[in-house]
C-alpha cells in the first residue's frame, strides 16, 4: 500500500537514511551530481529535478518493482539497508518524514515523474524486498550524465 507526503526540498536533493544515522546527509563529488546519486551505506540522497520547492512523494514497500511508465523521467536504482528497527527517514535538509520498513535489504528505486497538471513534482520511492539490490541509472535524462563507473560511496556531509 503506497503512502504518499508532500516534502518542501532544498539544495537539490532528496534523502532516505537510516534514522539513528548521526550525519544523514551525503556530501556531493562533481561525479555524484552528474550520476544522480549519493550512496552510502544507511543513506543515499537523490538530485532533484529543481533546485527546491514542494514535492509529492509516493512511497512504497512491495516484492518487486513493476514497469517504468512512460511518464518517468529519470530512474536510479540502489541497495539500501533498513535498520533493524525499520526507523528510516526520507526528506531534504528543510524537512524530514518518519517510515517505518521492515528491516532487512531492499532494493530502492527512486523515480521522478513529469510535473501533472501544476501539481509540483513527483517522486516515487519503492522499497522491493525480493529484488537483488543493485546500483543502476535505469533511465537518464538529459541532466546527468551516468557513462562509465558509478560512484557507489560518499562521506557524510559536514555537519
Amino acid at each position: 500500500m503506497a503512502t504518499t507526503v508532500g516534502l518542501e526540498v532544498s539544495y537539490g536533493q532528496l534523502a532516505v537514511f537510516a534514522s539513528s544515522l548521526k550525519q544523514p546527509f551525503n556530501d556531493w563529488t562533481d561525479q555524484h551530481v552528474s550520476q544522480g546519486f549519493a550512496w552510502r551505506p544507511g543513506s543515499v540522497s537523490f538530485r532533484t529535478m529543481v533546485e527546491a520547492g514542494r514535492h509529492s512523494i509516493e512511497i512504497d514497500v512491495a516484492n518487486h518493482v513493476g514497469a517504468i511508465h512512460a511518464d518517468v523521467v529519470r530512474v536510479i536504482e540502489v541497495p539500501f539497508e533498513s535498520p533493524a528497527d525499520g526507523a528510516v527517514e526520507v526528506g531534504s535538509i528543510a524537512e524530514t518524514v518518519p517510515l517505518s520498513l521492515p528491516p532487512g535489504s531492499f532494493l530502492l528505486r527512486c523515480e521522478f515523474l513529469q510535473p501533472a497538471g501544476g501539481a509540483g513534482e513527483r517522486v516515487r520511492l519503492t522499497f522491493a524486498k525480493k529484488d537483488a539490490p543493485r546500483f543502476a541509472v535505469v533511465r537518464a535524462d538529459p541532466e546527468l550524465s551516468a557513462s562509465g563507473e558509478l560512484l557507489t560511496t560518499a562521506q557524510p556531509a559536514p555537519g
